[in-house]
């Protein structure tokens, strides 16, 4: 029996090695996850504060002495809803009538735009209106330097006038 049992023995010695190898490494790992837990703890209550912050910040625009122009927007819900833009069926329109044209230029062409043959033939006339808007014209200021006199003979004191110069305000 005593063999058997040093074989025994000699089993649990190489289990008991490999089992102390084992803990060894899970320790490790154990320690490794710690730190990690640590880090993301410290992560966690960075943004904590963040957050914090954040909140007091937009506290300041929902409040009841914010003006409506100042506080914060949020996405109204009726965006997703099918809503029809423009006029109800049945309105008349109220487009407003094309002008006779101050004149006419015919735009023609001489070769294919696509491949630059001269073989064309016309069928039909696209017509198109432009209304040209003139800029408005330049506003003319003027500075009227006026003159004050005094009367050699008589004493009295004016200012020169010019028929182009209003006697009193800045518009003509």
């Amino acid at each position: 029996m005593a063999k058997s049992q040093r074989v025994v023995m000699s089993i649990l010695a190489s289990e008991y090695q490999s089992l102390i190898l084992r803990i060894k490494e899970l320790e490790e790992i154990v320690a490794e996850l710690k730190r990690d837990n640590e880090e993301k703890a410290k992560i966690i209550a960075e943004q904590a504060k963040q957050i914090e912050e954040l909140k007091a910040k937009l506290a300041r625009y929902e409040n009841p002495h914010t003006p409506p122009s100042a506080r914060y927007k949020k996405e109204s819900k009726s965006r997703n809803s099918p809503k029809r833009h423009g006029a109800p069926n049945g309105h008349r329109g109220a487009t407003r009538p094309t002008p006779e044209p101050d004149r006419v230029v015919e735009v023609t062409a001489d070769q294919c735009d696509h491949c630059g043959s001269t073989n064309l033939e016309e069928c039909g006339v696209e017509k198109q209106v432009i209304e040209e808007i003139p800029p408005p014209p330049k506003i003319e200021v003027i500075q009227f330097n006026r003159h004050k006199y005094k009367c050699r003979d008589c004493g009295h004191e004016f200012t020169a006038k010019d028929a182009e110069c209003p006697q009193k305000g800045r518009y003509f």
